[in-house]
C-alpha cells in the first residue's frame, strides 16, 4: 500500500450530527490534533467475505477472500465515528462490482482509476481493486480521522507488502475540499517522479456505500464527485444507499436533486427492499 505524508485535519463522522463545522480550527481541535497519533482500541468484530474471481474461472480455490476488522454497532467507537461499523448497503454495491463491473475492471487496455468516498472498513473499495488488472489505480478514502486508521490497518491486512496501486487517503467532502486532494495528490506523485505536471488525477469510477443519512452532507458528496470524476461519457459513481438506515433523515428525493443540480443523471442499477445501487454520470 502506497504511504501519504500529507496532513489530514482531525475530524470525526459525529459532528456532523452535532452541526460542527469541520473547517473551523478551534483551540478544542488544536488540541485533539495532538491526540490523534493514540491508537484505537482493538477491534471487536471481525468480517469475512468471499468474492467469485472472474479472473480464475470456476476454481474455488482462486476465489477473492477480504478479511477486514471494526466495531459492533452499539460501542462507543461506531457512535463516535459511524465508517467503524460495516453497513447492509455494502453486501449490495459489491454484487453489482462482481456481477457486472468486473470485465471493465480486468480490461487492461484501460488505465483507470478509481475513487472509494467514504470508505469505512474499505469492504468495496478493497474488492474494486482485487478485481481490477495490475496497472488500475485504486485509492480509498475516508474523511473521519479515526476511521482511517482502522481502514489503512484493514487495507494493509488485505494486500501484498509493496503493492503500490492502492492507497489511503483523507477526503473531506465539498468542492473546495475536493479541488485541494486533487492538488495535493498531483503533487505528491510528481514529487515522488511518476507523473508530468499537466496530468490531472480525475477518476474513471467512484464508488460508495452508505453514505449520506443526514441532509448537510448530501450536497457536498456530489460536489466532491462533480470535481474528481473524469468528464468522459464512461466515467460514473456508483452509489447504493438505504433509505432506512438507523438514524437516517435522508429521503431518496433529496439526494437525487441534488445530484442534478450537480448536472447528473442517474440510473436505478439494483432495487432490493429498502436498498438501491444507482449509477451517476454526467449529462
Amino acid at each position: 500500500m502506497t504511504a501519504t505524508s500529507l496532513k489530514e485535519t482531525v475530524w470525526v463522522d459525529a459532528w456532523v450530527r452535532w452541526e460542527r463545522n469541520s473547517m473551523e480550527i478551534t483551540d478544542e481541535v488544536e488540541e485533539e490534533e495532538g491526540e490523534d497519533d493514540e491508537d484505537l482500541p482493538p477491534p471487536t468484530e471481525t468480517y469475512t467475505f468471499t468474492y467469485p474471481n472472474p479472473k480464475c474461472g470456476t476454481n474455488d480455490d482462486d476465489n477473492i477472500t477480504i478479511e477486514i476488522n471494526g466495531f459492533h454497532s452499539d460501542s462507543e467507537q461506531s457512535w463516535c465515528s459511524t465508517g467503524l461499523q460495516l453497513w447492509r448497503s455494502s453486501h449490495h454495491l459489491c454484487q453489482h462490482l462482481v456481477e457486472e463491473e468486473a470485465t471493465k475492471l480486468q480490461d487492461d487496455t484501460k488505465q483507470l482509476r478509481i475513487l472509494e468516498v467514504g470508505s469505512g472498513l474499505g469492504r468495496c473499495g478493497l474488492l474494486a481493486h482485487r478485481l481490477s488488472h495490475d496497472k488500475v489505480q485504486t485509492v480509498l478514502t475516508d474523511g473521519d480521522s479515526e476511521t482511517l486508521k482502522q481502514l489503512r490497518k484493514n487495507v494493509e491486512q488485505n494486500t501484498k507488502d509493496g503493492d503500490d496501486t492502492i492507497s489511503c487517503r483523507q477526503l473531506l467532502w465539498g468542492e473546495e475540499q475536493a479541488k485541494i486532494f486533487l492538488e495535493q495528490q498531483q503533487q505528491q506523485q510528481q514529487q515522488q517522479g511518476e507523473d508530468d505536471e499537466k496530468k490531472e488525477h480525475k477518476f474513471d469510477i467512484v464508488i460508495g456505500s452508505d453514505l449520506v443519512y443526514v441532509q448537510s452532507v448530501i450536497k457536498p458528496l456530489f460536489e466532491t464527485v462533480q470535481v474528481l470524476l473524469n468528464d468522459d461519457d464512461e466515467s460514473k459513481f456508483l452509489m447504493a444507499h438505504c433509505s432506512r438506515r438507523e438514524g437516517n433523515e435522508v429521503d431518496l428525493h433529496m439526494v437525487l436533486d441534488a445530484a442534478e443540480e450537480e448536472g447528473f443523471k442517474h440510473e436505478v442499477l439494483l432495487e432490493d427492499d429498502d436498498i438501491s445501487v444507482f449509477s451517476f454520470q454526467r449529462k
